[in-house]
């Protein structure tokens, strides 16, 4: 395996056995995928080659900066990463219904079932945990408070990689949202979420690293009999950013919602993955995907619905629209349905283009000025996608991120 393959260097990493061991083996066998790895062909990874990463320091020994109070939400518990370590303190005073712990040998195999097998993310990131978080929330529980995972991080030559196992236990109900905002070289997350028979989730991730991150996750969600998954993927900041989410809809009239946004400019790179496995039937899942990009941004949306034969009943769709505000963007769309049922309602579409200049003309000649009358257009167009979060609290975070883009956005459609 080339050298520049294997970034972050794991020479250094802490003897481990068990279930870490053998994501170890299979990192330091496979690496980075390479340019003929299909689900990698519009995200490469050769911006890699060019760092020189190690693991994060363990111990927190440098300090940790305070936190903007614009980062302490009120009415949220917020548990802190920073270079992809856990801060303790954070976990005191959880709200009731539940518990955080650390991660067990037994968390790590759960979490390997999970997640995306086979996956350099996962692997690299199990090996090389930095920190590792289990929190389980108790049958029949409605936790209303949201537990926010703040990521946070400002060494450029640190690899991140906290591992997080989230339970939602039968019949209960939780309120979890993802904000990473760091300067790390690498930030490699892995987050697994079993979702129990009857129980609900509201999910939200914002991913607003500096331009000088690359961002790489993978996330996995199990779902149970009657499970509900209402999700959603905001991706706005890094260099390069690949957003990665695998779905078992693993029982029947289990039910996920999971859309995103992404907002590229200048050069950034912006890559949704989605892989939903319809495995019983009765189940439905939906993606509305939006992406605007300007300068010579790069948006991927990759999404597979994949319906077992036994998967009779199901409703699966998917649709992916982009927004070019510069002629030099690019979108690329790679969308994909694998029916081994006959008794489906399955759909996707995906579709890339400009603003619409008679549009532009009629709000121009009203006396609205062109920047706002784009901004206008631009907000119509996200609009069904921000529409799809129904969890209050979610929509509050992440609303003025969505608005703050728009209200800085360069360039013009002829950059």
């Amino acid at each position: 395996m080339p050298e520049s393959m294997m970034q972050p260097d794991l020479q250094n990493v802490a003897p481990v056995n068990g279930v870490r061991a053998a994501a170890l083996a299979r990192w330091q066998e496979r690496g980075w995928p390479g340019v003929k790895d299909e689900a990698w062909r519009f995200t490469r990874l050769a911006a890699l080659d060019k760092l020189s990463l190690r693991p994060a320091d363990t111990s927190l020994a440098d300090g940790i900066p305070a936190l903007p109070a614009d980062m302490l939400p009120a009415g949220a518990h917020v548990i802190r990463f920073h270079d992809g370590v856990l801060v303790p303190d954070s976990l005191s005073a959880m709200p009731a219904g539940i518990s955080a712990t650390p991660i067990s040998e037994d968390d790590l195999g759960a979490i390997v079932d999970i997640a995306p097998t086979d996956h350099p993310v996962t692997d690299l990131s199990v090996a090389a945990m930095t920190s590792g978080l289990s929190l389980d929330v108790a049958a029949g529980a409605k936790v209303t408070t949201p537990i926010i995972l703040l990521f946070t991080g400002d060494s450029g030559s640190v690899s991140a990689h906290p591992v997080i196992l989230l339970r939602v236990g039968t019949g209960a109900a939780a309120v979890l949202a993802e904000w990473h905002s760091t300067s790390v070289g690498l930030s490699a997350p892995v987050l697994a979420i079993d979702i129990a028979d009857s129980a609900r989730l509201d999910y939200a991730k914002i991913q607003q690293d500096s331009t000088a991150t690359t961002h790489l996750a993978a996330t996995g969600i199990k779902m149970g009999e009657a499970a509900v998954l209402d999700g959603f993927q905001l991706s706005i900041g890094g260099c390069l950013a690949r957003l990665e989410a695998h779905v078992m809809l693993a029982a029947e009239n289990a039910d996920c919602r999971l859309s995103a946004i992404y907002l590229g400019r200048r050069s950034q790179h912006h890559d949704i993955t989605t892989n939903m496995t319809h495995a019983r039937g009765h189940c439905q899942s939906n993606q509305v995907i939006r992406g605007v990009l300007d300068g010579t941004a790069r948006g991927v949306f990759q999404g597979k619905v994949h319906v077992a034969q036994d998967a009779q009943k199901t409703d699966g769709q998917q649709m992916s629209r982009a927004l070019l505000l510069s002629r030099k963007a690019e979108a690329d769309a790679k969308p994909e349905l694998e029916i081994y049922a006959d008794d489906v309602i399955c759909a996707h579409g995906a579709t890339v283009g400009e603003l619409d200049e008679t549009q532009l003309f009629y709000l121009t000649s009203r006396g609205i000025s062109r920047d706002v009358a784009r901004a206008m257009l631009i907000a119509a167009f996200l609009d069904d996608a921000v529409d799809m979060i129904e969890n209050a609290d979610l929509g509050a975070l992440l609303r003025p991120h969505v608005t703050a883009w728009m209200q800085t956005q360069e360039g013009t459609v002829d950059d």
